[in-house]
């Protein structure tokens, strides 16, 4: 059937121009046809590796379409088993195969099967494409080998031959792995062997971590209280930002050594109610000190202990807001965090996994470092005025907004929604949507206007949604991948009697990293269909349980969202910690064949 849906493509692309002309010759591939010992002897087996040695800059199509292949008869009283192919590696969304390419099929002799040299027929097929100049793919080619199979007596001593065949082709893909290593494998490495590479690899993870979706509230609210507090002082808007990222640093590398050194999950402190109030009333605090309601300072007397004068005034604020700000962020566990939790708890390092954690939550405030200075660049640009004071309590409002997102998991709908609506209708209203004006406004009054009277609509339309009658309709969502909740001893007697590949997919509310691969991954109809044929289980840990303090150490969750993938025979293949796109996440399992 792949052969009739091949010649049928190949039709169509040849009349469309998507193989190359008639002209165009094909580049040689050599193929050999070799054993990996010297002789069969009767009753024993071997392994025949059928080597294409692919040209640079071209490649081998993918084995599903049929046009790769190696079909070997059973003949001689020689019994060939399944081909096994290589991994390949992606090309265009496709599994491609370069340089050499070893295809391995076992071979069994009958025991009963007379000594004598027998020529084996093999018949290949392969389809060649080139990647340079214009991509063109040429027909797909037929040849035959001839293999010289020995077959000598039962109990016969036979040698290894053909190393260099074998050991080419297992050597070939190692450029390719090395590429494929991933930073925390390539930390884990530096961990192993104590180097101080440990330490930069702990901090790019960390630049990187701070593009993650945690940090998104973040951003506003380091642009709302740097900005504000700066004085239109550059160089204070660094300070204040490097204290704030002292503070994440502080926290976050605190609470994941409170994690490796407890086994509770990191980030899992944020699911707390009371833990997202604190945070919410630090940020409301700070938001309505912006609009000039009262100054955030500490008693004098303590506040001239901790910073030794009145020259310093001022730290403990961006200081305890980077605090903050680290518990909002600990819920976006990246595999950098992971792995050095693992580590730790592997290791009992306590300081020097501290240490690395610290350095890892450095790199993850590198970017608020940069962006604090260039708010309080902005408030320089303005020396005096009524601009900069409209600023500052522009950053106020963006901190009160900062404060109400971290109640999300707290205030149940509609009421949400509605207190979004009444911060919405506030700001405009303050912001200047009914101020009249005339005929001297300026025109960025004018604009000033136009943008809080669009916040009052938003506003409003909001506050009409919270509060008016509920339709009878109920929307439904597209297509999505359905789950097994909780349900574990259920999925797994199903994977077993089924035989089924089984996706275990660790969730809480709080992780943001969890609800976008639910919003982004999930629903991806490729996706969809691709589990379809996996028994799917969902283990939800919002809420910490004596249950989920069983399911975390029965299957190592050190942070979330965990994706774990177990093959049919009930073997674990593949894990991963973070958030992962859909491409990526078919890629993983085309990786495993899964």
């Amino acid at each position: 059937m792949k052969r009739i849906f091949s010649f049928c493509l190949i039709s169509i692309l040849a009349f469309s121009g998507g193989l190359a002309r008639a002209e165009d010759a094909a580049p040689a591939l050599p193929v050999r046809a070799v054993l990996n010992l010297t002789a069969i002897a009767a009753g024993g087996s071997a392994e025949l590796g059928v080597l294409f040695d692919v040209p640079k800059g071209h490649h081998i199509t993918d084995v599903e379409y049929g046009l790769f292949f190696v079909e070997t008869p059973d003949t001689f009283g020689l019994d060939f088993g399944t081909a096994a192919f290589p991994a390949g590696i992606k090309f265009h969304d496709e599994r491609a195969y370069r340089g050499k390419n070893l295809v391995r099929i076992p071979v069994q002799a009958a025991a009963d099967v007379p000594a004598a040299m027998y020529s084996v027929p093999i018949k290949i097929g392969y389809q060649i494409c080139q990647e340079f100049g214009q991509e063109i793919c040429f027909l797909p080619e037929e040849r035959e080998l001839t293999l010289n199979v020995n077959v000598v007596a039962a109990g016969t001593k036979v040698d290894e031959a053909n190393a260099d065949v074998f050991k080419s082709a297992a050597t070939a893909s190692e450029p390719e792995r090395k590429l494929k290593r991933s930073l925390e494998d390539r930390l884990m490495a530096a961990l192993e062997q104590g180097s101080w590479m440990a330490f930069l690899i702990a901090f790019i993870g960390g630049v990187l971590a701070s593009f993650t979706p945690c940090v998104y509230p973040v951003i506003p609210i380091t642009i709302g209280y740097i900005g504000g507090s700066s004085g239109g002082k550059p160089l204070r808007g660094l300070g204040l930002s490097a204290i704030f990222a002292l503070g994440i640093a502080v926290v976050y590398s605190s609470l994941g050594l409170f994690a490796a050194a407890t086994g509770s999950i990191f980030g899992s402190i944020s699911g707390s109610p009371l833990v997202n109030v604190v945070i919410a009333l630090v940020f409301g605090l700070m938001g309505v000190s912006m609009l000039g309601v009262f100054d955030i300072a500490l008693p004098s007397a303590l506040q001239t202990a901790l910073s030794g004068g009145s020259s310093r005034r001022g730290l403990f604020g961006p200081l305890l807001l980077g605090m903050a700000s680290g518990l909002v962020m600990a819920p976006c566990v990246g595999p950098i965090i992971v792995a050095l939790l693992a580590w730790v708890a592997k290791t009992g390092n306590l300081f020097y996994g501290w240490a690395l954690l610290f350095v890892f939550s450095f790199g993850l405030g590198l970017l608020f470092l940069v962006i604090g200075t260039f708010s309080g660049a902005i408030q320089a640009l303005p020396r005096a005025g009524a601009w900069m004071e409209a600023v500052k309590k522009g950053f106020g409002w963006i901190l009160l907004a900062g404060a109400l997102y971290m109640l999300r998991f707290v205030v149940p709908e509609p009421y949400y929604t509605l207190a979004w609506a009444v911060l919405l209708v506030i700001a405009s209203v303050f912001l200047g949507a009914f101020d009249s004006l005339t005929t001297d406004s300026t025109s960025g009054r004018r604009l000033g206007k136009a943008v809080a009277l669009l916040i009052f609509l938003v506003g409003a339309i909001s506050m009409f949604k919270a509060l008016g009658p509920r339709s009878g309709v109920v929307e439904t969502g597209g297509t999505e991948v359905t789950w097994l909740v909780n349900e574990e001893e259920q999925a797994l007697a199903q994977a077993q009697t089924e035989s089924k590949p089984l996706l275990i997919d660790v969730y809480a509310d709080w992780c943001a990293a969890c609800v976008e691969l639910d919003e982004r991954t999930y629903i991806v109809p490729d996706v969809v269909a691709r589990v379809d044929g996996f028994v799917r289980l969902k283990l939800d840990f919002t809420k910490e349980t004596e249950w989920v303090k069983e399911m975390k150490a029965k299957y190592k969750i050190t942070g979330m969202p965990t994706v774990i993938l177990y093959d049919a025979t009930g073997d674990e293949v593949t894990r991963f910690t973070g958030f992962k796109p859909a491409r990526d996440f078919l890629s993983l399992l085309d990786e495993h064949n899964l």
